[in-house]
């Protein structure tokens, strides 16, 4: 069986619901008339400030991380832990956290982040960046790790408790409602606002400002936490997959595509398809819908030919719903205003 997540929290919720009652999504609702609910996270408006989307809360539950015996305390994912262990690196009680190299504006009355995607950071630079801060790291014992020049990992006993949201969420808005805030996230915040001082006119910066390029400023966490056992990966992601997740905007699926492939494989691992609507480029809302309409009903289609049934899984702003969909038959017409009303609730 096939499991497609299709998650829209990108998306504002307003615009997502107005996209369902103009009839953009007409495909994906034909294909889900003969939809049977499975589980659900049901929608909630505070779902929308919440540290994890529910897009995350669904993979973190698929993953076996809210079973007692892994330990992850609520609206936290131990994403970056689960990078470090496919990196090669000690998680058994170690905490870990994605970090992005990011470019923070301040405003008079906010503070915006620039998209971690479009930084352009090459590794000679991203190098040169940490070789400057490599003093503060070793201090005050923090680890890190490159994966990528735009992507790195940090470890560090503190970070076992802090929470934190995907920079893609904060985009937009005012980020200074994202960061990690309490008695937990203090120790990072003194580190960052150190690396903040050496960075100001760093030379990489001071040549990215003559380029036009946004300079270097900070960097953002995200799925902090310990990761007391490895859990099995129940999909199977082929390279053109895990290519798409890598080049998408959602940070931390990006990093938790190269974390499944290093994963041991569960007893029955069945295929994984992840889609979301792609605002980039002045692209509107209801464009990017349609757009996903097409590409949803075609997967699911194709899905369908291979197997009996399929599992969808859609993931809005504030909750999600997993659903197993068979093969419609066209007299489900009654089955219209049910879809209708699932899209509708995300």
């Amino acid at each position: 069986m096939h499991t497609v997540l299709i998650d829209v929290s990108a998306l504002d919720a307003e615009a997502w619901r107005q996209a369902v009652a103009a009839g953009t999504l007409a495909r994906l609702g034909r294909a889900l008339r003969s939809h049977r609910p499975c589980a659900r996270q049901p929608g909630d408006a505070q779902a929308q400030a919440a540290w994890l989307s529910p897009a995350e809360c669904w993979m973190r539950r698929a993953l076996g991380l809210d079973e007692p015996e892994m330990q992850a305390p609520e609206q936290q994912a131990p994403w970056g832990a689960l990078a470090a262990a496919a990196a090669g690196l000690p998680v058994d009680g170690c905490a870990w956290a994605l970090a992005w190299p990011v470019h923070l504006l301040l405003g008079r009355d906010s503070l915006r982040l620039h998209d971690p995607a479009q930084l352009r950071l090459d590794a000679d630079d991203a190098q040169q960046l940490l070789d400057a801060v490599q003093p503060l790291l070793h201090e005050q014992q923090w680890r890190i790790h490159v994966l990528h020049p735009g992507r790195w990992l940090l470890g560090h006993d503190s970070l076992r408790d802090v929470r934190t949201a995907d920079p893609s969420r904060a985009i937009g808005h005012n980020a200074a409602s994202w960061m990690p805030g309490g008695d937990a996230a203090a120790p990072w915040r003194r580190l960052l606002t150190e690396m903040q001082m050496v960075w100001m006119q760093h030379p990489v910066n001071e040549r990215r400002n003559r380029q036009g390029l946004p300079e270097v400023n900070a960097v953002w966490l995200h799925g902090c936490g310990v990761l007391p056992m490895r859990p099995a990966n129940p999909f199977v992601l082929d390279a053109a997959q895990a290519q798409q997740w890598a080049q998408g905007s959602c940070a931390w699926l990006a990093a938790l595509g190269e974390a499944l492939a290093a994963m041991p494989a569960s007893r029955h691992p069945h295929p994984l398809h992840v889609l979301r609507p792609q605002l980039g480029d002045g692209q509107t809302a209801d464009a990017a819908c349609a757009e996903l309409d097409e590409q949803a009903a075609g997967l699911l289609r194709r899905a369908l030919g291979e197997h009996a049934a399929v599992r969808v899984v859609l993931a809005g702003a504030r909750g999600w719903a997993d659903v197993e969909l068979r093969r419609p038959r066209a007299w489900h017409w009654w089955g219209d205003a049910a879809a209708r009303e699932l899209l509708g609730s995300l």
